[in-house]
């Protein structure tokens, strides 16, 4: 049913727009959809409410604001066509987005999607950076404001500067995205000074809604509500939302910082460390690569019984050497059988042995993280006593273990029963209480290091061969694979279908390939790990030298990947010419010799760098230099 307002208003502007509908109401203004006469085009109107515009002080700030906000020219804020009066109204034209607020997307559909909300964060602050740098602050940056265009998914903001000061005092239901309070910075809300830092933790809201689903505050009155704006430490977003990646809830949390000081300091940090937080993480493991790493045959445990068995036998009775060690090794036959099957699965689904070392090195890299989280740096004082005394009753059995040969008395068997008893007792008690047997480093490297040790073999490669099938079934998902070992795989293969006379002028090909990859993989990681650390955005007083340490650690790093994944490349062309009837080796030759210098320069850079962290590493830690790693 339509009101008053709307044939008063729609006579006020007769002739210029003619206006359709209702589009939505707040504290500050009803929005109407209208056709622009003409240039007939849709278009959104703002008005301000007749009770407020009768007072000059109200009317003037929206027309002030306003015409200001309409200066403002950029993709994702919502263009201010025309600021007017008309028969005591005051109004202002805007674009029609064809879309929805985040505020109904969410309310609707609940959380978004993290990709897409850091696109939509991305948006928004770009669009919020140009406005402060022009001197404008927006003041109610809330889910309602943030338009989503339906044909490109655009974000776009609207209202800027025009509701300052406009708090929606009533909170009808909790917990939905309602009132400007929810989002209300806490220099807002004590009514101080505001710069572009405000409009950044209200962001912080939005963004902690569109993950979550979950505000970071709420309360039953504004009153109460902007009392813990003020005073109580948000939860992290990681307690709400565990999926969301790290590095983008350390950026989100930084925004919820009480202080403006402790916050980004503008919108283009903010913009920044989204980019490097939303940076796409390369693919996992396929799920054939990652059965294949994690396989673990369920008979091991009564293989290693059965071996067991038949080593004490071994010990105690020599003279029946040769059929117990065959019986003590007859295990192994099954363990190969389980582990061949397993891999020509693999191999059958398109994948190589250089994927297969891959998948494996990743598994290994995660296994050991998790032994380090699970070992504990500060061992309590029974864990030490318990392992001394299981290691000494395990010596003990051994030391007893000849009498068990010729026994003398029974007394000696009893005592013997009794100290193995003792040390099987000592080992399974340590093994419940998780007591460290073995120190950490030693069970890192035990963590797939025989797998590891023969797949990375000469009998690997003999494997691997023997175990591919020349037709394979699968099609392997490649996007896993960085762009070196794309490069090293394709190398590889034009490689081995040279004729043989190419190949022996150029035996040393493999090997120049193989340190440019482990180079270019080693500058990747690097460049990953350097990336992570600088979303954290640590805010200590040595933040700033810090980060810049780690902007220059991390620019030398790409420089390292880019110069071994061109000489990569180099690589590969030469070859491809060479497949295509070129016959002068000679650039080739040239390119792999730069290749080599290459990989020795990286090389002694890289034994330069490990030199000065060994060195750093023994000097006092007030000493010690700051490294961004």
């Amino acid at each position: 049913m339509l009101d008053r307002e709307f044939i008063d208003l729609q006579e006020a502007l007769a002739g210029e727009y003619s206006l359709e509908r209702e589009l939505g109401r707040g504290g500050m203004g009803i929005v109407y959809l209208a056709r622009e006469v003409q240039l007939d085009r849709l278009v959104a109107i703002k008005v301000l409410p007749q009770a407020l515009s009768q007072r000059s002080d109200v009317r003037d700030r929206f027309l002030r604001e306003a015409r200001m906000a309409a200066s403002l020219s950029h993709p994702h804020i919502v263009p201010i066509y025309r600021v007017g009066e008309a028969r005591g109204f005051v109004f202002f034209v805007m674009a029609f987005v064809n879309g929805e607020t985040l505020g109904e997307r969410l309310r609707s559909r609940g959380p978004l999607p993290i990709a897409a909300t850091t696109r939509l964060l991305r948006e928004v602050t770009w669009a919020l950076s140009y406005a402060h740098g022009r001197g404008i602050v927006h003041r109610d940056i809330k889910p309602d404001n943030i338009l989503i265009e339906a044909e490109t998914g655009r974000a776009l903001v609207s209202d800027f500067g025009i509701a300052r000061g406009a708090a929606e005092t009533e909170i009808t239901d909790p917990g939905r995205v309602m009132g400007t309070a929810h989002f209300m910075s806490p220099e807002q809300a004590s009514s101080e000074a505001l710069d572009g830092r405000s409009d950044l933790y209200s962001l912080g809201v939005v963004a902690y809604l569109a993950l979550s689903g979950k505000l970071p505050f709420d309360a039953p009155s504004v009153p109460a509500l902007l009392a813990k704006h003020l005073s109580v430490a948000p939860p992290s977003l990681a307690t709400v939302a565990p999926d969301v990646p790290r590095s983008l809830v350390s950026v989100i949390d930084r925004c919820l910082q009480k202080n403006a000081n402790d916050r980004w300091a503008s919108g283009e940090a903010l913009a920044e460390a989204l980019e490097s937080a939303s940076a796409p993480a390369r693919a996992k493991l396929p799920m054939a690569l990652r059965v294949w790493a994690q396989s673990e045959d369920p008979m091991r445990p009564a293989y290693m019984a059965w071996s067991g068995i038949f080593t004490i036998t071994l010990i105690f009775n020599p003279r029946r050497d040769w059929i117990t060690l065959g019986l003590d090794l007859l295990p192994l036959i099954p363990i190969v059988v389980f582990h061949a099957r397993k891999s020509y699965k693999a191999l059958s689904a398109g994948y190589t042995l250089r994927d297969l070392r891959a998948a494996l090195a990743s598994w290994r890299s995660e296994r050991r993280e998790e032994l380090a989280f699970d070992s504990t740096a500060n061992e309590p004082v029974w864990a030490r006593v318990m392992r001394v005394l299981t290691y000494a009753s395990g010596a003990g059995a051994l030391a007893l273990f000849p009498i068990l040969r010729h026994p003398h008395n029974m007394s000696q068997a009893i005592a013997l029963a009794s100290t193995i008893g003792g040390a099987i007792v000592a080992f399974t008690a340590s093994n419940a209480f998780g007591v460290r047997l073995i120190s950490p480093s030693f069970r890192s490297n035990l963590i797939g290091g025989i797998r590891s040790a023969i797949w990375n073999s000469r009998v690997g490669e003999w494997a691997a061969k023997l175990l591919t099938p020349r037709k394979r079934s699968g099609l392997a998902q490649l996007d896993y694979r960085p762009t070196e070992m794309a490069l090293g795989l394709a190398v590889e293969e034009l490689y081995a279908s040279l004729p043989k006379a190419y190949r022996d002028d150029l035996p040393d090909l493999p090997d120049v390939v193989r340190r440019l990859e482990m180079h270019a993989a080693a500058a990747r990681a690097r460049v990953d790990e350097l990336t992570a650390l600088m979303a954290l955005g640590d805010r200590d007083a040595s933040a700033s030298s810090d980060t810049s340490a780690a902007v220059a650690a991390r620019d030398a790093a790409k420089r390292e990947l880019a110069d071994s994944v061109t000489a990569l490349e180099a690589v590969r062309l030469d070859l491809l010419r060479l497949h295509a009837g070129a016959v002068d080796l000679k650039p080739i030759t040239m390119v792999l010799e730069a290749a080599r210098e290459l990989g020795e320069q990286l090389d002694r850079l890289n034994d330069a760098q490990r030199e000065v962290d060994d060195l750093a590493r023994t000097l006092p830690p007030d000493l010690r230099p700051h490294t961004p790693v």
